[in-house]
């Protein structure tokens, strides 16, 4: 028997992703939920486990690769002298050859090609459709990089890119006035070639969800101060008892996830039935990779401890920076947390992070004048920025959700100690 391996659907917004590397070779035996071949996503990278025992016989996709979801990537068979032809049917059947898993020939585009009318119009992704449509691109001008002769989005940026080289290798038409100005000794230099970043994989996700946040969103950012003296000391008195070290944020999520259970207007999200008030909180950590912004979920934060959420914290930071988070880890918060005090910021604008009702931004913990006890003296200070979707929360609840988070801050030794 011969098995069709199709490239998964791993998340709802996936379409495409691209085959990085194969875990077998062609005749080698295969074993139910061994790992086959790796894929790249929107999000991470993601093993893809065998359904089913058999042998491999024939990959129709080769490494670094992006291939549509649906797509046959490889056979399998039953029995490792099972007569196979390329196409994936058995040898004995009539239509062997006409499988609609056989790579379709490439339209090639010349001279001698035929008629457009006759030729087979290839398959286009929904997101190469997309971006083509807002670069002005004529789709019969992009060449698939794949065997099957299907344009994905890939396609369409490799098409920008050769665009964009030609455009800045071609000369400049010359004018007296620019001869004139290559002679003067102190004349500009030509600049330098543009270099593009395709709005792809990650990056394409930031920029759909930041533009409907932006366009959706009735945004609301409250920003307060608070004395952080005390949580200053406290982490210097926990983390010199003892061999682990907790961070800031991880101290900062703690306070965050016992406050959001008292405010659950806060800890919301807006589904197709109304708003959903949580009476649990999976608090989503904002993470700056190489790949991009991604936001894992530390579940049911509200339920642990310092040592619990570090643990958490550093193991989804360690396989969001690796790409090889899981898309599941991305997905279910009910509120979001991004601090950056790191980068030395004061205070910020964060945007909502869809569907929930808010987002917590914390900037940098410094030194600084303040009244204290009636006195001036130099306080360990935070601000704290509050974005809101108005729609679901009102100005008041929000401002005594942010007001009870700056009293935490202030004391912790109350929930802490």
């Amino acid at each position: 028997m011969i098995i069709p391996i199709i490239l998964p659907q791993l998340g709802d917004t996936m379409d495409q992703a691209t085959l990085t590397r194969w875990y077998k070779r062609e005749g080698e035996a295969v074993r139910k939920g061994e790992p086959l071949f790796e894929l790249l996503t929107d999000k991470a990278n993601i093993d893809v486990e065998a359904t089913t025992g058999g042998y491999l016989r024939a990959v129709l996709c080769v490494e670094n690769e992006t291939r549509a979801v649906g797509e046959i990537v490889a056979y399998l068979s039953t029995t490792a002298d099972e007569p196979f032809v390329p196409g994936g049917r058995p040898a004995d059947d009539p239509k062997a050859g006409e499988s609609a898993a056989q790579p379709s020939a490439r339209i090639e585009r010349n001279a001698d090609a035929a008629p457009q009318s006759k030729q087979l119009k290839p398959f286009v992704s929904p997101r190469a459709r997309r971006l083509a449509e807002e670069q002005g691109i004529d789709l019969a001008l992009v060449t698939s990089a794949s065997k099957s002769g299907r344009i994905v989005e890939a396609d369409v940026v490799k098409f920008l890119q050769n665009r964009s080289t030609l455009a800045a290798s071609a000369p400049p038409p010359q004018t007296v006035a620019e001869s004139s100005a290559r002679a003067e000794p102190f004349a500009m230099p030509p600049s330098a070639q543009d270099r593009i970043i395709p709005v792809i994989g990650v990056r394409r996700v930031i920029f759909e969800r930041m533009s409907s946040s932006a366009r959706e969103v009735a945004r609301v950012t409250l920003t307060t101060e608070a004395d952080a003296t005390a949580l200053v000391e406290l982490r210097q008195q926990i983390n010199a008892a003892q061999a682990q070290k907790f961070s800031f944020t991880v101290f900062l999520a703690l306070l965050t996830a016992r406050a959001l259970v008292k405010h659950p207007y806060i800890n919301a999200t807006l589904q197709s039935d109304g708003i959903h008030q949580h009476p649990f909180v999976n608090l989503g950590i904002a993470i700056d990779t190489e790949r991009g912004l991604l936001v894992p979920v530390i579940r049911d934060a509200h339920l642990k401890g310092l040592g619990l959420l570090a643990a958490d914290l550093k193991r989804l930071g360690d396989e969001a920076q690796s790409g090889r988070i899981q898309p599941d880890e991305l997905k279910g918060a009910t509120f979001t947390l991004t601090n950056l005090g790191q980068y030395e910021i004061d205070a910020f604008t964060p945007i909502v992070n869809q569907p929930e009702s808010a987002i917590l931004g914390i900037g940098r913990i410094a030194q600084k004048p303040a009244a204290h006890q009636g006195q001036l003296a130099l306080r360990w200070m935070t601000a704290l920025s509050l974005s809101f979707d108005h729609r679901l929360v009102d100005g008041a609840p929000a401002a005594g959700f942010l007001q009870q988070l700056k009293h935490l801050i202030e004391t912790p030794a109350l929930v802490l100690v």
